[in-house]
């Protein structure tokens, strides 16, 4: 039998990495770059994060879940889902309402309401942070809210930073099958640089490249290296 080439091993080994890696993205792990500042302090701008595809079954048959012990959406979830209004869109927020849950926020106060309790009770929530920007959303209208009964095979999700934070309280609920994935850790985190001055003449290729690579180490959160969310 003759010996097969370098190249024909080589051209083997490629096609096997990327039926794998197509498999990874597709089915277990894809990774997404957060590109604003709803999700501040837990994840911040410039962050690049590992999003666990299979931990709720999203990808799986009927039968798989069934069969499969997949974990149920529960609150407090970081997700990243399918934008209601637009589902070419990706969003990441907190799972704070569950299916027959009521949510009622009052001054920025979240209270729940389960499907088996008489009254609300507050949620404790270390991770929200109330900082207006100049331009966000109106505060008034975003901490104030409800009381809203979640329908069945839906969530009602918000941005931990609450008063920079499009969610829930203005479109409304996440449905089931729209849900990605569970957020896990992010894997790098890059400090975007300030934009350059309006008159600077634009850079060479040769030093845009250099920006780009000295930026890349100099600009690196290296705490928030595989930084676990919770």
């Amino acid at each position: 039998m003759a010996r097969r080439s370098l190249v024909h091993d080589y051209f083997q080994a490629g096609i096997v990495a990327v039926i794998l890696a197509l498999f990874v993205r597709t089915y277990l792990v894809q990774a997404f770059q957060i590109p604003s500042p709803s999700m501040e302090r837990t994840i911040r701008v410039g962050d690049h994060v590992l999003v666990n595809k299979f931990v709720y079954g999203v990808t799986a048959t009927l039968a798989g879940r069934e069969l499969l012990p997949f974990s149920k959406v529960e609150r407090g979830d970081v997700i990243v889902f399918k934008y209601p209004n637009g589902p070419e869109k990706d969003y990441v927020k907190r799972v704070i309402g569950k299916p027959g849950d009521t949510v009622k926020i009052e001054h920025g106060i979240v209270s729940i309401k389960g499907p088996s309790d008489t009254d609300f009770a507050e949620l404790k929530e270390n991770y929200a942070l109330h900082m207006e920007p100049p331009m966000g959303p109106d505060p008034d209208n975003l901490n104030n809210f409800g009381p809203k009964e979640i329908l069945p095979d839906s969530y009602f999700v918000m941005g931990d930073n609450r008063d920079d934070s499009r969610d829930s309280r203005e479109w409304g609920l996440v449905p089931r099958d729209y849900i990605r994935g569970k957020v896990l850790l992010v894997y790098w985190s890059f400090d975007p640089p300030p934009p350059p001055p309006a008159d600077s003449p634009p850079p060479g290729p040769l030093q845009a490249f250099w920006r780009s690579a000295v930026a890349s180490f100099s600009r690196t959160r290296w705490d928030r290296t595989f930084l676990v969310i919770h």
